[in-house]
């Protein structure tokens, strides 16, 4: 496993496979993202944090989680593992929402977290930050509405080297869901893991993509994800050097920090994950098991 940043803890996590050879360029590669499938220690009963929002656990850290997803679909190929893995099926993605909508969960920004950092805020109660990764086109088309029904606002890591092709945004749909108050953030010109070139390109695919990201929604692009998750103390440095605000990785983890400001923790939300296992990682209680979603209201 490629270096994930100092101090970096996955707790009971799997490594599935990458995909192989000329299948669906995701976000998986030689470097397969984490899956939990059974709770952590944190998780377990009686050990769990009380929800009721970030909690300000010194001057430097906070408690929020960051939701990690990739696709918004039913996985198209059965075969493809790793597909399915990353791939939340439409239907659960809704109940998901409406389950954070009626826990009274606020949706906040990277932004609204380092300033909470900063001492220059405070987070509302039961504050939650949602990102994407890789800029696919089912954020736009099947994200964005339920988003902006739940009156939510989400994260994108887009690709720029990627728009327009199959299963990615167009520049015109990274534009609108911009417009439509998404937060637009950089993952690289082409989803490279930076550990791999040499640095003076890895340089390049980070400063870059901010530059031609900014320049396609007119506003400044701050927030960075790592390809893979994959970082070390140079690529850090690299990420701040460039003008990013803050970065985020894929280590499990709640606490936010000043000291890992460019390595803040996320939760990935996969296939596999029932609404149950979600409710911890969000840090909600649980539904009743005779809770089913709702969904939509009528018209």
């Amino acid at each position: 496993m490629a270096a994930l940043g100092a101090g970096s803890a996955v707790f009971g996590a799997t490594r599935w496979p990458g995909p192989g050879p000329q299948q669906h360029r995701i976000a998986v590669g030689a470097e397969a993202p984490l899956y939990m499938p059974t709770a952590p220690a944190a998780y377990l009963p009686g050990t769990e944090q009380q929800s009721g929002g970030p909690t300000v656990t010194s001057a430097h850290c906070v408690d929020v989680p960051i939701l990690l997803y990739h696709y918004i679909r039913v996985n198209p190929n059965a075969r493809d593992r790793t597909g399915f893995m990353l791939s939340v099926p439409p239907a659960a993605f809704q109940a998901q929402m409406d389950w954070l909508h009626l826990n009274g969960v606020h949706t906040v920004t990277l932004e609204q977290v380092a300033a909470a950092l900063d001492g220059k805020q405070t987070l509302p109660p039961h504050a939650i930050v949602i990102t994407f990764d890789d800029g696919h086109d089912d954020f736009a088309t099947r994200a964005v509405p339920l988003l902006l029904r739940e009156h939510f606002v989400a994260t994108t890591f887009v690709v720029p080297g990627f728009l327009g092709t199959s299963s990615y945004m167009t520049e015109a749909q990274v534009q609108q869901v911009y417009a439509e108050g998404m937060v637009i953030g950089a993952h690289t010109v082409h989803h490279v893991n930076l550990l791999h070139p040499p640095l003076a390109q890895a340089a390049t695919e980070i400063a870059a993509s901010k530059q031609l990201l900014e320049q396609m929604i007119d506003a400044p692009v701050l927030d960075f994800a790592y390809p893979y998750g994959a970082n070390s103390p140079q690529i850090v440095a690299l990420v701040e050097h460039a003008g990013f605000r803050d970065a985020v990785a894929t280590t499990w983890g709640w606490q936010q920090c000043t000291a890992n400001r460019y390595t803040l923790h996320r939760l990935e939300i996969v296939g596999q994950m029932d609404l149950a296992t979600f409710a911890m990682a969000a840090q909600v209680p649980a539904p009743p098991p005779s809770w089913r979603d709702p969904g939509p209201p009528a018209g």
